[in-house]
């Protein structure tokens, strides 16, 4: 064989194995789902049906959610356009849809009345104690201000990571229910 063929096949696989390895090393990148505020900070790792950190503690298993959120226990059915279940001992029951690029829920969440509208350019609504304000920016997380029963604080911070949304609308509504409706 020639050397010169010899070097280029030589060449080509190797940057078919770069390729390849960069390619897996990308897909394992670990995704988070961040929640800043000016009084905390909340940070979790989120898989293909999990989401963990300090504060929450979710395994997804088919339309089940099971786990902890904030000291508390979740147990939540993923079902179609709804989410239902207990986080604690209350109940929780939210019907979404999606119309025009946005996610509408509305239902309780923590025993309270919650609603929430989701798009590509703003989050608004309530959960639990908690109303927000929140505009997307240009790296694909939203920032802005939410009130849980007394001054507005800002800025607030959210990323919901491509791991998440995913899941569905019913695994990203349920996350996100627990991570914002927490004061």
């Amino acid at each position: 064989m020639n050397s010169s063929y010899t070097q280029r096949i030589g060449r080509a696989l190797g940057m078919a194995a770069l390729l390849v390895l960069g390619t897996a090393a990308a897909q394992s990148e670990d995704q988070y789902l961040f929640l800043r505020t000016p009084d905390a900070a909340i940070t979790a790792r989120v898989t293909a049906d999990s989401v963990t950190g300090p504060d929450l503690q979710l395994s997804r298993d088919g339309k089940t959610l099971r786990g902890r959120a904030f000291g508390r226990t979740v147990f939540l059915g993923l079902n179609g356009k709804e989410l239902g279940g207990t986080v604690g001992q209350e109940l929780t029951r939210l019907s979404f849809e999606e119309k025009d690029g946005v996610t509408h829920a509305r239902g309780s969440f923590y025993g309270r009345l919650a609603e929430l509208n989701i798009s590509d350019e703003e989050l608004t609504g309530t959960v639990g104690p908690c109303s927000y304000e929140l505009r997307a920016t240009r790296d694909g997380s939203y920032v802005g201000s939410r009130s849980c029963g007394g001054i507005p604080e800002r800025p607030v911070m959210l990323s919901i990571p491509p791991a998440l949304v995913q899941q569905g609308s019913a695994m990203t509504l349920a996350t996100l229910g627990l991570l914002l409706g927490v004061p």
